[in-house]
């Protein structure tokens, strides 16, 4: 009887994460499976249910500022790396699964006493080499993929067929960065950045806090705090943030260290911070946005207390708890 091929993972589908044994005997003696790393942040998630929030047929990877192709590979949930295993870093990177790392319920056979048993496995995972520098999923993206050609269109209906993207969608996305290059080339303006003329980039500490509410500035104000390049003190305000200008949004945590994953260094950030539901869309690439969905790094200089805020400030010191 010949076995069907599964059919491939789609949103909405409901998979289970295998036991951590099983997975092991997916990958090879780096940890990896198509050279994608399964982190030890992953483990804790085996044995649990989940939906496909997304399939992936593509992403972007920072070592060369690429988009590039990726194959049977889905997102779950809202599940994001914890960093706990790298240092702490806090990019909050969406996690890659494998679908032979995962099954449908349907399909599950094992027990329960097997799950429990497979999940006590001790293994050694790959997170740090030994001249101090980390690997991660995201550090090993140029290695797990491959060139995508811009000439090939089957890449868009991959999009389609996945259900990454409705047509209407794409046909915008693409749209809006055939836009961004057209008035690069007709005027100079960048396409990835919003520039400012600073020599010397201003720096302000609000320190804020997690749940704390914010506005994101004007785009006049934060074109003000930026150099030629678009950056301050490094940290680049890309096009895909530029919606955001005025918008409120609720701080996620603050960002004070993060694996670069051109480098594989952790490195440290002051006055800088998540926000909720702000992520990189990648609008400005011609090959159909991003998919990866990473979040936005805000310097607090882009930033202002919202006013909810101050109101509850003000209310705390005209009537201040008596037993405080």
């Amino acid at each position: 009887m010949i076995r069907k091929k599964p059919k491939p993972l789609l949103p909405g589908n409901t998979v289970m994460v295998r036991p951590l044994y099983e997975i092991l005997s997916t990958l090879d003696q780096a940890g990896t499976l198509d050279r994608l790393p399964f982190m030890p942040e992953m483990a804790k998630y085996c044995g649990s249910s989940y939906t496909v929030y997304k399939r992936i047929e593509r992403t972007c990877e920072e070592a060369t500022g690429d988009m590039r192709r990726i194959q049977n590979v889905v997102f779950l949930d809202n599940l994001r790396c914890d960093g706990s295993e790298h240092g702490g870093c806090q990019k909050g990177c969406r996690i890659f699964w494998k679908e032979a790392w995962l099954i449908r319920p349907e399909y599950n056979m094992i027990s329960p006493d097997e799950h429990a048993q497979g999940n006590k496995t001790v293994v050694s995972l790959p997170c740090k080499l030994p001249n101090g520098l980390y690997i991660c999923q995201s550090t090993e993206l140029v290695n797990a993929t491959t060139p995508l050609s811009l000439m090939n269109l089957m890449l868009f209906v991959r999009d389609i067929r996945s259900r990454t993207y409705s047509i209407l969608r794409l046909i915008r996305v693409l749209f809006h960065a055939f836009f961004l290059r057209l008035r690069y080339y007709l005027t100079g303006k960048s396409f990835r950045f919003l520039r400012g003329r600073q020599i010397h980039t201003p720096v302000e500490s609000l320190g804020l806090q997690s749940g704390e509410w914010v506005r994101v500035k004007t785009k006049k104000e934060i074109e003000e705090t930026l150099d030629r390049k678009g950056m301050n003190r490094g940290l680049g305000f890309t096009v895909d943030m530029i919606p955001d200008c005025g918008k409120t949004y609720r701080v996620l945590r603050r960002l004070e260290k993060m694996i670069d994953e051109p480098t594989r260094e952790l490195i440290d950030l002051k006055d800088t911070v998540i926000l909720e539901n702000s992520v990189c869309h990648g609008c400005y690439i011609l090959k159909g946005g991003c998919p990866r969905e990473n979040f936005n790094f805000w310097r607090e200089i882009w930033l202002q207390r919202a006013e909810q805020n101050l109101q509850a400030e003000n209310r705390r010191r005209a009537h201040p708890d008596p037993l405080a």
